[in-house]
C-alpha cells in the first residue's frame, strides 16, 4: 500500500513538472490614458483671455499670434448683441513635438485622398461668455509671425469632428502679408462659423514615384491605444499620421508617400501609466513595411527634446 502512495505521488509530481508554464503577455497600452494624455496637453497649451466685447479686441499669444476683432462684433445664439466681458481661448502650434503631444498631425484632404501638409502654424480660437460659444458678425483677423514669406501657403480649415484633425483648403484661402511691432506675419480672417482650428499650410510636393506603406505593431498595440506618425526629414512641420487600421497593422492607404523619402517613424502609447515611445529613421521603399517593435519608457520632457531634434 505504501508503494502505491509513492507511485501516485510520483505521478502527481511528474504531471506538475510536465505542465507548461503559462505565458503572460506584456501589458498593453491604455487607450483611455492616451486620450487623457492628449487632452491634458491641449489644456496646458490653451491660453485664456478676458476682454470687453463692446471695445476693439486685441489679443497677443505667447508665440506672437495676434488676433483682432472690432467692437460689438459678437452676438449670442439668439442674435442679440453681447455686452460685457467675454473669454477668448487661443492655442498656437508651431512644431512637431506639440503636434504629437496634442495629436494634431498635418493631414489634408485633396479630392477623395488624404495627403501630407507642410504647416506654418495650427491655431485654435474660440470666444464664449458664461461657457457658451458666441457668434461672429464680422471676421476676426489672425496674424502669425514668419521668418520668411512663402507664397504657396494657404488658409486651411478643419473638416473633422474627430480628435484627429483633417484639413481642407478654405474657400478664402489666399493669405495677406502683415507687419506689426513684432515683425512680418501672414494674415487671414476667421469667418463666422469658423471657431475652432484653422491652419496655414501647403501640400507636400515631391515628383518621385509614390507607394503604400505599412506599420507593424507588437501584440496588444492597435489604433485605439497607439498613435503612429511619419516625420518628413528636412521639413520642420510635415507630420503624416497613419489613419487606417487593417485589423493587424496600420496603413497609409492612399499610396502618396514618395519612394526614397527620408523620414523618421514616431509612435507613442501609455503602458503601465508610463509614456512609451518609438523613434526610428527610415528610407521609404516600394510597399514599405516598418516594424515598430521596440517601445521604451520615457518622460514627457525627454520625449519633447527628442522630437524637437528631429531633422
Amino acid at each position: 500500500m505504501k508503494n502505491t502512495h509513492y507511485i501516485i505521488a510520483g505521478l502527481v509530481l511528474i504531471s506538475f513538472a510536465c505542465k507548461k508554464p503559462e505565458v503572460v503577455p506584456p501589458p498593453a497600452p491604455d487607450a483611455a490614458a492616451l486620450i487623457a494624455f492628449n487632452s491634458e496637453n491641449i489644456e496646458e497649451a490653451t491660453q485664456y483671455f478676458s476682454v470687453d466685447a463692446n471695445s476693439p479686441i486685441f489679443i497677443y499669444g505667447e508665440k506672437g499670434t495676434s488676433l483682432y476683432l472690432g467692437a460689438d462684433a459678437l452676438v449670442d445664439a439668439s442674435g442679440d448683441l453681447v455686452t460685457g466681458d467675454v473669454q477668448v481661448e487661443l492655442i498656437e502650434i508651431d512644431k512637431k513635438s506639440e503636434m504629437i503631444l496634442m495629436n494634431k498631425a498635418t493631414m489634408g484632404k485633396i479630392g477623395s485622398n488624404h495627403a501630407t501638409l507642410v504647416s506654418q502654424g495650427e491655431f485654435y480660437v474660440s470666444i464664449s461668455q458664461y461657457g457658451t460659444e458666441l457668434v461672429l458678425t464680422s471676421p476676426m483677423s489672425l496674424m502669425t509671425p514668419v521668418d520668411e514669406y512663402d507664397p504657396n501657403m494657404r488658409k486651411f480649415v478643419n473638416i473633422s469632428d474627430e480628435e484627429d484633425l483633417l484639413w481642407e483648403i478654405a474657400d478664402d484661402s489666399l493669405l495677406e502679408v502683415g507687419e506689426d511691432s513684432v515683425g512680418i506675419g501672414m494674415l487671414y480672417d476667421i469667418l463666422p462659423g469658423e471657431w475652432g482650428w484653422t491652419n496655414i499650410d501647403k501640400f507636400y510636393s515631391d515628383p518621385r514615384p509614390k507607394t503604400d506603406i505599412f506599420a507593424e505593431l507588437p501584440e496588444g498595440f492597435d489604433e485605439t491605444n497607439t498613435e503612429v506618425y511619419i516625420s518628413y526629414d528636412g521639413e520642420s512641420n510635415a507630420l503624416a499620421q497613419f489613419d487606417v487600421w487593417t485589423g493587424t497593422r496600420f496603413t497609409e492607404h492612399y499610396g502618396l508617400i514618395p519612394i526614397g523619402l527620408e523620414v523618421h517613424f514616431v509612435a507613442i502609447g501609455i503602458v503601465g501609466d508610463e509614456l512609451h515611445y518609438y523613434i526610428e529613421p527610415a528610407t521609404i521603399t516600394d510597399n514599405h513595411v516598418q516594424d515598430i517593435d521596440d517601445f521604451t519608457a520615457i518622460t514627457e520632457d525627454a520625449l519633447v527634446t527628442l522630437l524637437d531634434a528631429l531633422p
